[in-house]
């Protein structure tokens, strides 16, 4: 059954399985220790509000939250008067570049990649979970790039990710997920519930 036809109980009780199995270790999470949850972008309301309380206790990063935290300090740190003005301006300029306007890893500056960074070395004992991840789309910040970091890498809980997807049959009938429904997610890191 395709994972996008589970319900949201199933899905849930999916995770907490493989969370107590330690599934985000095997072979099948390239090293990883992260699991995907991929839901209909069109019921992020109520995967929210299961996650929020079902997951009260462990360490919920808002992605929307750390990109609006971003903007707003944004046009702070390079001299604008406001964040959002500012960041505007800056994200027109490089419109062919937009990517890195939010992760540049050759800048020492802080961008929202980095943030997201922060975020998750503040889980310490607790299992990290990212939501509203779809604000990353055109960003240039993937799970991959999220999932290979050595903070992610050094941390003794499972990360887990809410990735609002669909999911697409290719030519030869394998699943393929799609960011959104837009963009060909990778299958190379984490364990997808």
């Amino acid at each position: 059954m395709s994972s996008l036809k589970k319900s949201i109980n199933s899905k849930f009780n999916d995770l907490e399985i493989a969370i107590r199995q330690e599934k985000g270790k095997l072979p099948s999470s390239q090293g990883v220790n992260a699991y995907i949850v991929v839901y209909p972008p069109s019921q992020e309301k109520e995967y929210l509000n299961r996650v929020k309380k079902d997951y009260s206790e462990e360490y919920i990063i808002d992605i929307s939250k750390l990109f609006v935290d971003f903007i707003d300090k944004y046009g702070k740190e390079y001299g604008g008067s406001y964040g959002l003005d500012f960041f505007l301006e800056t994200y027109k300029n490089n419109r062919s570049t937009t990517d890195q306007v939010f992760i540049d890893e050759n800048s020492e500056e802080k961008d929202l990649f980095s943030l997201i960074l922060d975020n998750l070395k503040k889980a310490k004992n607790k299992i990290p979970i990212l939501i509203r991840t779809g604000i990353l789309y055109g960003t240039g910040i993937k799970n991959n790039n999220i999932l290979e970091t050595k903070v992610v890498g050094k941390m003794k809980k499972p990360l887990i990710i809410f990735y609002p997807g669909t999911i697409k049959e290719d030519m030869d009938g394998k699943e393929v997920i799609y960011f959104l429904g837009e963009k060909k997610a990778s299958d190379y890191r984490g364990q997808f519930i």
